[in-house]
């Protein structure tokens, strides 16, 4: 296990946040191809990081309305204790359409770093404010394309932004360099984990070990952009302290979806349509994840 300080050599501080965009050099996007990431430091002002934190509180709090889309996903080892809300949620999930944390996954600055990798037309997938309130457990290594049914990988990428400084000891993103590079989405299952559909990979021992993971420590603002294919998790807050993050999966908007039911992502196909029925609706696999997205750049693509 290590910390990736050698990272800050190769990926200079954003000199201009303004609205002209953050360009991405020859260097750092030989930096992304070879590892899988890249970190862009103090991309995202502290004014729109304080509003964004603001309103997870009200939020949680019931304070403002959420809307039929947005969902509160708890910290079940936190739960019966007597806490605020804020110490028990774990995340907003399919926050695009909210009026606050909407302008997050529609900043320019944002899509001007992400037209540089996927290209003009972006549609915003899978948009979360992650809570890491303290005694929040690990989440284990996986890879985010086995929740997708669209492709291409390549024109698929995350951006993770964080709101509170981010450390190792309150629980920092974990990932493997360059394991997006074997272009395989490998087996992963419900290992333990109580919260629902958090799956893992099968095989950490061989695919995530100690040696192979490096652990991202960032400030406020700081963004890093990563690939669908990359294994990646974070660990335990073993602090006092919140380890709060705005992040939105985004795809270029000619992607097209498939069938992948029969696969390696059957299980959390399975999951996820069992979910939908559960909460009174019959929707497929690839209709939840039409229902929940969001054009933020380009034209409106039909296959959408």
């Amino acid at each position: 296990m290590m910390n990736w300080s050698g990272a800050t050599k190769v990926l200079p501080k954003n000199c201009s946040t303004g609205i002209s965009g953050y360009n991405i050099s020859p260097e750092q996007f030989r930096f992304y191809n070879e590892n899988g990431f890249l970190v862009i430091k103090g991309l995202i002002d502290f004014e729109s990081l304080y509003a964004y934190k603001r309103q997870f509180v009200a939020v949680c709090n019931g304070t403002v309305e959420r809307g039929q889309l947005l969902t509160i996903v708890r910290e079940p080892s936190l739960l019966g204790k007597g806490l605020k809300p804020e110490d028990y949620v774990n995340k907003l999930h399919d926050i695009c359409y909210d009026e606050v944390f909407g302008r997050y996954v529609e900043d320019p600055r944002l899509l001007h770093v992400l037209s540089q990798f996927i290209g003009d037309e972006i549609t915003a997938v899978n948009s979360m404010l992650i809570n890491k309130p303290p005694g929040s457990e690990r989440h284990p290594p996986h890879q985010d394309l086995y929740y997708f049914p669209f492709r291409p990988a390549d024109k698929i990428i995350a951006a993770w932004t964080a709101i509170d400084p981010v450390t190792i000891e309150n629980g920092s993103l974990f990932l493997v360099p360059g394991s997006h590079r074997a272009n395989t989405i490998y087996p992963h299952g419900n290992i333990g984990i109580k919260k629902k559909l958090y799956h893992g990979i099968l095989n950490e021992e061989q695919l995530a070990p100690p040696q192979r993971v490096i652990h991202l420590e960032m400030e406020p603002g700081d963004t890093v952009f990563f690939h669908p294919l990359i294994i990646h998790g974070s660990g335990p807050n073993i602090t006092n302290r919140y380890r709060k993050s705005m992040t939105c999966h985004f795809m270029n908007s000619n992607c097209q979806y498939i069938d992948v039911r029969g696969t390696v992502q059957d299980g959390i196909v399975r999951e996820i349509e069992a979910e939908g029925r559960r909460r009174g609706f019959e929707v497929s696999f690839e209709d939840q994840w039409r229902y929940k997205s969001k054009q933020v750049k380009g034209h409106v693509r039909s296959n959408l």
